[in-house]
């Protein structure tokens, strides 16, 4: 394993790389740096900043250092003892609050995600100031392109947004004319809310635009077509709004026919961008698949096989099977169990830390993208964007839509998983069937999207954080005390809510 701990040190690149900073740093004048009038002095240079905004904001959700590797231990998708990335720490049973000291060893988790987050978000912004503020217009081999860049920097405005409503508990919403002087916090709603109101005014600009392809550099290895880009703008749209609630209340009082037209107009293809392990990585794919790193909890192989256990034994021997022994390989009908997830007879986790993190599987789906770690590392399947259509169906009336798409040949759960058709009995057998989709195939893809799941339908472990907190360098900037995401369940910050396997285990245990 080569070392990749280099990559957790903050870079900075001079010019149109990614420039990390807090939001207290935005309207200090750094006067060892070029004015941006000068650094922006060509069209080439709009469209150079503009079109890397992707590249940092995708790389923080998928890094090692952000909190995607923690969400996925939070939800019990992903288990795993060592404390790298506070994936121990979190999802410890029973659970504790995030520690938000600026010395925690894993201080980076929320941190650097918000870091990265702003300073792209900071790059779209100093485009648009230029196009809105300035009338800029921007002309590339003599096609006036201003409407396609502004649309991008909407776009990026609204996937920010979306995210920092969808990871924090509050965070700042920042337009190109937002004056910093007054920058207030918002509520992770508004936040998100925000997100799907800029994504909007993305869709409505490529709308008017005259007709593009994005640069290649912008996503790597695409080149989007303006009907591709805006099926895009409306997949995340989509996916911000459904994926907001931080309970089940709050999950059914989404505008589910608003999430519905958005999925509907959303992507017909696999969002998978090429990564060269150098300018584009997927490190939660990475260390979510080597071997000795995590493994998959046993939560989600109970789905696949309801007869397996869907817990491992807190002393590590009294397994709930009609032998009371290790079970061994589970089997499933779903052809999924043996193309993605691999069996392993021993553990190397540590048990003084708890059994409940030790799992006879690891996930084995990109063993093959993991023998350079470079490659298309799938983010947004076609396949989640039609589960968010048959959730909005189910949740709007329309069973029998849903089901045709369950059923649909090729869909995930037919060509892959090879299950017979079903005919769901009702809205709630619908539901089940949906979610076990979504736990079975979006594993590892776009950060988070494992988590958002479980908290929406109450199923985070009783104890675990809703969400993050404003980093604590953060709040040291700009002079807020400090605080945490810590305390007794509430449902609105920490969960009050459980899973329970087919197989009869809760979890949490009853007493913890």
């Amino acid at each position: 394993m080569k070392n990749r701990f280099v990559k957790f040190v903050y870079l900075v690149v001079v010019g149109f790389g990614l420039v990390t900073y807090s939001c207290a740093d935005l309207n200090v004048e750094n006067l060892n740096d070029p004015d941006t009038n000068d650094v922006l002095a060509t069209p080439s240079d709009l469209i150079k900043l503009a079109g890397g905004a992707y590249r940092v904001w995708n790389n923080a959700i998928q890094e090692y250092s952000g909190p995607g590797l923690s969400m996925c231990t939070m939800a019990d998708q992903n288990t795993c003892s060592w404390g790298n990335a506070a994936m121990k720490d979190l999802s410890s049973e029973p659970r504790v609050g995030y520690n938000n000291d600026i010395t925690y060893s894993y201080a980076y988790v929320n941190r650097d995600f918000w870091n990265s987050s702003y300073s792209a978000l900071s790059q779209v912004n100093d485009v648009l100031r230029k196009i809105n503020g300035d009338g800029v217009k921007i002309i590339d081999n003599g096609q006036d392109v201003t409407q396609m860049v502004a649309a991008w920097c909407y776009f990026i405005q609204g996937v920010v947004h979306g995210y920092l409503g969808l990871v924090f508990d509050q965070a700042n919403i920042i337009d190109w004319d937002t004056d910093l002087a007054t920058l207030e916090f918002s509520t992770y709603s508004d936040v998100a809310a925000a997100g799907v109101a800029f994504l909007d005014k993305a869709i409505s600009t490529i709308d008017a635009a005259p007709d593009f392809t994005l640069p290649a550099p912008f996503i790597r290895g695409y080149e989007l077509s303006k009907a591709e880009f805006r099926q895009l703008a409306n997949s995340f749209a989509a996916r911000i709004l459904a994926y907001t609630p931080r309970n089940a209340t709050q999950n059914a009082a989404v505008d589910w026919s608003k999430v519905l037209s958005y999925a509907q107009n959303g992507i017909d293809y696999d969002l998978s961008p090429d990564t060269d392990d150098a300018t584009w990585i997927d490190n939660l794919k990475g260390y979510g698949v080597y071997p000795g790193w995590v493994r998959i909890d046993h939560r989600i192989i109970n789905l696949m096989d309801h007869d397996y256990p869907s817990r491992w034994p807190n002393d590590n021997k009294s397994w709930n099977t009609p032998d009371g022994n290790d079970p061994g390989e589970a089997v499933s009908a779903d052809a999924r169990l043996a193309s993605d997830f691999q069996y392993l007879s021993d553990n190397n986790f540590r048990p003084e830390r708890g059994f409940y993190h030790f799992s006879h599987y690891r996930y084995a789906r990109w063993d093959d993208w993991l023998q350079t770690w470079q490659g298309p590392a799938p983010t947004f399947w076609k396949w989640e964007n039609d589960m968010l259509i048959a959730e909005a169906m189910v949740r709007t009336g329309d069973v029998s839509g849903a089901t045709a798409i369950l059923n649909d040949p090729t869909g995930a759960r037919k060509a892959r998983g090879g299950l017979d058709d079903v005919a769901p009995a009702g809205a709630d057998e619908a539901l089940t069937i949906i979610f076990y989709e979504r736990d079975v195939e979006l594993i590892l893809s776009q950060g988070g999207t494992g988590f958002f799941d479980m908290r929406r339908r109450d199923m985070l472990q009783r104890g675990t954080i809703l969400h993050y907190p404003v980093p604590a360098a953060e709040l040291e900037i700009i002079g807020v005390p400090n605080y945490t995401i810590s305390g007794d369940p509430d449902g609105e910050n920490i969960s009050n809510g459980s899973w329970t396997g087919y197989d009869g285990l809760t979890s949490p245990p009853p007493g913890k």
